[in-house]
Order: structure tokens, then sequence, then C-alpha cells
């Protein structure tokens, strides 16, 4: 049974070595995940964390209500947040920051996007991005914002908004 429990400790370290997306460093980092209550299904492949769940890996850390990792033969296929809100912040390598705010996300190891879903917003540098759907791709560094389905009455219909912050010009000293 100890062994057991080792192996599953081993497997959930080798899970999230890919999580962290944006840093080179993070993925040599280990995992540290708190939360009230863990659910480990190993013949699904399924390990769920509830309550107040904190993922850490080196610059990279997810808050969440509850938390999903699934996997297949050892290796991580996707990974699901829940909360009111999730948060996602990760430390890229040049030292900037990005961070995101949504209902729902969703991280696939395959593609190494992150989707934020309900009510999202996503900070790039001093760029801000809402909508009801952002998918942040940290190798090409791209974000893509949709307003999402989910419209009201004619006049209520969500959009997306953006706020680009201006580059600072370096100024010259001479006189």
């Amino acid at each position: 049974m100890r062994l057991k429990f080792l192996l599953l400790l081993l497997l959930m370290s080798s899970v999230f070595s890919v999580l962290a997306v944006a840093s080179s460093d993070d993925v040599r980092q280990p995992v540290h995940i708190e939360a009230d209550r863990a659910e480990i299904d190993e013949a699904l492949g399924v390990m769920t964390y509830t309550g107040h769940v904190v993922v850490v890996q080196g610059g990279m850390e997810i808050r969440a209500a509850t938390v999903v990792v699934y996997s297949k033969e050892g290796e991580l296929r996707r990974i699901t947040a829940q909360g009111q809100p999730v948060h996602y912040s990760q430390k890229r390598v040049d030292g900037k920051n990005v961070k995101g705010v949504s209902q729902r996300m969703e991280y696939s190891a395959g593609s190494k996007q992150v989707l934020l879903l309900g009510k999202a917003e996503f900070w790039q540098g001093g760029n801000r991005f809402s909508g009801n759907r952002i998918q942040y791709d940290p190798e090409a560094e791209r974000v893509i914002a949709n307003a999402g389905s989910d419209s009201g009455a004619e006049g209520d219909r969500q959009r997306v908004s953006v706020t680009l912050q201006p580059r600072s010009k370096k100024t010259d000293t001479q006189p």
C-alpha cells in the first residue's frame, strides 16, 4: 500500500511537471498542492482536489475551489479548475507576469494552452483583456478573446473589452 502511494505521488509530480507552460525552469520545480480534500482514481487517471485548492510550481500558481487532473498511462492530458473565481498567474521567463481570472479554467497538455471561461479577464503586461472566453498560448504569446454566446436582451449583448497600454519610449538625454 505504501509503495502504491509513493508511485501515485511520483505520477502526480510527473503529471504536473508540464503544467508550467511559460517558464522552462518551472517544469523542473517541485509541485505543491494544498486542498481541503483529495480524491485519486488511479484506474481512471483522475485526481480531484476540492476546497481552497492552491497549485504552485515555480512561478505558476492556480487557485480554485476545485481542480481536476486527467492523465492517461501516467501522462498528463488536461487540467480543469472551477471556482468563483479561478485565479491563474505565471511569471514568464522575461520576469513579467501574466494573470487571469474566470469561473472555469482549462489547460491542455497537448497544445500547452490555457482557456479561461465565464466572466474571464486576462492581463499580459499592462494590457487587459475581458470576455466570456479567453484563450492564451504562452509559446506564441497570443491572446484570443471572445464575447461568447451568453447574450441577454438585445441591449445587453456582451462584448470583448481590450485595454492596450502604450509602450514607453526611450528618451534622448542629449541637449
